[in-house]
Formats: structure tokens, C-alpha cells, sequence
């Protein structure tokens, strides 16, 4: 962790220092403007850029805009049989302890500050709120660091960053959380990023790319907001190229990879994989695992996406590979997701060079007077996770799951899905069926 955080305090410092070597009095030369030329427009202190208010310092060489996120998720679970004994449980049973009844859950709720220092420096820097799934919102108790990084984009082809951060590893985790398909990302893509990647994940890396490629790589350490996280080492990579790009045909196919070494929190070394029913409503995690000791574990896949027509499709696979320890056998398991959209309202997904993903496409804020009627998307999505392997018995799940999601403006969204899945276990299983909303605000 010290060596993240110091690298990311080395590259802040570099560009501070630089700055005010451009912001020092220049001596006048013959081609500085004379008394009688006028001299150039002064640029605005205050100002609005793409919707965000702006803070312009040292003639533009210093910038500063606020980050507000909110996402407030609500809704249900249902077609749940109850077993004698409540084994497997029942999701959103509250009379377990800790399950809410409510159904009700702030996801995200985020404050910070980002911008640019000498032009080519970017910084973020945002406080995550939200008490994760279960948890009274309380900003005295739950609040964490979700991102503290700085990158330099000095070399026009590529961006070098460091600090914590949400890494460019898998479709998934590529693009951003705003403009996901669904409320959530596929089960094994949360399994495969947990390893190395993820958010809040301490990291430096070089992410690249060219009108029809896409490469990252980084070196991670833990996650910074987990306690006693700081002796995780990892690496982390992802690349993608474009092998059709015809107006009725793209594909951009490619291939990431994560790997763990010294796993776990604090001495101990371990890997535990578990994740939510692709839901975020209560903090049930029947797919787990349980503490695998290991000295290392890794993540690969192949992955695929592109446009037919307006269809927009994505699709990936993970093998992940436990190390095990003491003579114990490695442990393998896996997962895929496939899923699709059309737009209801508006232009099909674009391609972003900078993510190397199919991003929601510009368009105009809502105002019938004019004929705008946002955004809109119909998608659906079939994913698996198998975490089973000799002794190992974390499970098996299977979701279905299609939504709607739509963007008045750019800066808010309404979402509504409904999946029907089973995790199955080596006693009963848990089929359910489950109806979610998502209202979100991105600043």
C-alpha cells in the first residue's frame, strides 16, 4: 500500500511542481504582446463543462469539478420455497438477523473531486457512503475511500495511473457503472475481479488504445478500503482488437486476465470467492466458497462484443485457478455470461475507444416541446457461476435476467429488471425469482 500511495503522491507532486514552473512570471520577449496589442482573453475562473460545474485556477492549468453519485435500489424477492429448518435460507427473509425487510438499499452514494492539473494530469479523489447491502445508511459509520488516483495522458496514445482505483480488466469493469446493462455485473466477472482487480483496488498501470485496439495493464496491491489488505500483490491485464468494423457489423474480440499472489487479509494466506444473486438488496451470499488456503490464484478469459444492426451483444468466459496449499490439490471452476440490447429510444451503443467497451451513445436531455425523449434500452442476459470442485462446494448458480433501463438526461437514470435464477447446492437448492428498481444520479 505505501508503495502505491507514494508513487501516486510522486506523480501528483511531479505535476504540481511543473505547475507552478509554468505559472511563474515569464520574462517579456519579442513576441509577447506590446502595450498597444491587446492581450488574450482571460480564461474564466467559473464555468460548465459536459453538465458539471468547473473551477478553473492558474490560467487553466489547475482544475477542479465536484463528483456526486446516488443509487437507490428497491424491490423484492419472490417464488422462494421454504424448506424445513430454513436451509438454504430465503432471500430477504427478515426474521434472519441482519436481513432487511424493507427491500430498500442505497447502492451507491458518492462524494469527491476530480479534475486536471497541468493539462495532460488528471486526479480524482471520491468518499464512498454507502453501507453496503444489510446496513442502515449512517455516514458516520460506513464511510470509505472509493477512489484516490492521478494518471498522466501526456502520451496522447495512452494513459499511465496510479493509485485506487476501478480497473480497466473485463467488459464488465471496463465501462462505467452508470451505463452497465443491469443493475448489477455478472456473477463470475465479480468473482474474477476480486482476485487482483475491481474498484478500490491500489494499482499502476498503462491503459492504451488505437481507433480499432485496446490494451491495459497494471501491477495491484489490496483493496485499499479493506483493512489489513496491504500484502496482496497482483497482476492484471486485458486487450482487445477489432476484427470487423463495418456500419451493420462490429466485433471487437479479445482476452484479460487476473492474477493473485500472497492472497488474503492480513498473514493469512487464502482465497474466498462468494457474490450476491446479481442483486444488491440484502446480504445473503448462498454461492461461496468458504477460505481456500492458497499461495496464489488466477482469472482468464476470453471475451467478445459488438453490434449487429442496433443490437448491441457481450460475452465472456473465466477459468479461475486456486493454488492451494499444503499439498492440497488446485481447485478450478468457472463461469460465462452472454447478454444483449436493442434501443428503445434513441442511437444503438457506440464505441469507446478509451475503454475499449460499447458505451451508451451521446444524446440529447429530455424536452417534449423539441421531440427529445432521452435514452432508452431494452436488455437481457443469461449468466453461470460453477464454484464446485472436489471438497470445494460453493455452488452452482444460474440467472435470467432482463431489464430496461432509461436516461431522461445524461445525468439520471431509471432501471427495472427482473431475473429468475437457482443456486444450486449439494442439499436443497434456492430457485427465486426476484423484481428490482434502480433510481441513479451521476455528477
Amino acid at each position: 500500500m505505501r508503495f502505491f500511495l507514494a508513487a501516486t503522491a510522486g506523480l501528483m507532486t511531479l505535476g504540481a511542481g511543473a505547475m507552478a514552473q509554468t505559472a511563474a512570471p515569464q520574462a517579456t520577449s519579442p513576441a509577447s504582446p506590446s502595450a498597444g496589442q491587446p492581450a488574450a482573453a482571460a480564461q474564466p475562473v467559473f464555468s460548465m463543462r459536459s453538465g458539471r460545474p468547473t473551477l478553473s485556477l492558474a490560467d487553466g492549468n489547475f482544475t477542479v469539478q465536484p463528483v456526486v453519485r446516488m443509487d437507490l435500489d428497491f424491490g423484492g424477492y419472490f417464488g422462494q420455497h421454504a424448506y424445513p429448518g430454513g436451509n438454504p435460507p430465503e432471500f430477504m427473509d427478515s426474521s434472519r438477523r441482519g436481513v432487511p425487510d424493507d427491500g430498500i438499499n442505497v447502492r451507491r452514494g458518492r462524494l469527491g473531486v476530480q479534475g486536471t492539473y497541468l493539462k495532460d494530469f488528471t486526479y480524482n479523489f471520491t468518499w464512498e457512503f454507502a453501507p453496503g447491502p444489510g446496513s442502515q445508511f449512517d455516514i458516520s459509520k460506513n464511510s470509505k475511500i472509493f477512489e484516490l488516483q492521478t494518471a498522466w495522458n501526456g502520451l496522447g496514445w495512452g494513459t499511465v495511473r496510479v493509485g485506487a482505483f476501478t480497473l480497466m480488466h473485463t467488459i464488465e469493469y471496463s465501462g462505467s457503472s452508470f451505463e452497465t446493462m443491469f443493475l448489477e455485473r455478472p456473477t463470475i466477472i465479480n468473482l474474477a475481479a476480486s482476485l487482483a482487480s475491481g474498484d478500490t483496488r491500489l494499482a499502476a498501470g498503462l491503459e492504451a488504445r488505437g481507433n480499432r485496439w485496446f490494451a491495459a495493464g497494471y501491477v495491484t496491491g489490496g483493496v485499499l478500503s479493506t483493512q489489513h489488505d496491504d500484502r496482496q500483490r497482483g497482476l492484471v491485464g486485458r486487450a482487445a482488437g477489432m476484427a470487423f468494423n463495418n456500419p451493420d457489423f462490429k466485433l471487437l474480440v479479445g482476452a484479460n486476465v487476473a492474477t493473485q499472489f500472497h492472497p488474503g487479509a492480513g498473514s493469512t494466506e487464502s482465497v474466498r470467492l462468494r457474490d450476491y444473486p446479481e442483486l444488491r438488496l440484502e446480504p445473503t451470499r448462498l454461492l461461496d466458497t468458504r477460505a481456500i488456503s492458497a499461495g496464489s490464484a488466477t482469472a482468464i478469459g476470453p471475451e467478445v462484443s459488438g453490434m449487429l444492426g442496433p443490437v448491441h451483444f457481450a460475452a465472456e468466459y473465466q477459468h479461475i485457478e486456486v493454488d492451494a496449499n499444503r499439498g492440497a490439490p488446485d481447485r478450478v471452476f468457472e463461469g460465462w455470461y452472454i447478454a444483449a440490447s436493442v434501443p428503445l429510444i434513441g442511437a444503438p451503443r457506440q464505441y469507446n475507444k478509451t475503454r475499449g467497451v460499447f458505451a451508451r451513445p451521446r444524446f440529447k436531455d429530455l424536452d417534449p416541446a423539441s421531440g427529445n425523449w432521452g435514452w432508452a434500452e431494452l436488455a437481457g442476459r443469461y449468466s453461470t457461476a460453477t464454484l464446485n470442485d472436489g471438497t470445494v462446494r460453493g455452488g452452482r448458480q444460474g440467472i435470467a435476467t432482463i431489464g430496461v433501463n432509461y436516461y431522461p438526461t445524461s445525468r439520471l437514470r431509471a432501471s427495472l429488471q427482473y431475473s429468475n435464477g437457482t443456486v444450486r447446492l449439494d442439499g436443497n437448492d434456492r430457485a427465486f425469482q426476484a423484481v428490482a428498481a434502480r433510481l441513479a444520479f451521476n455528477w
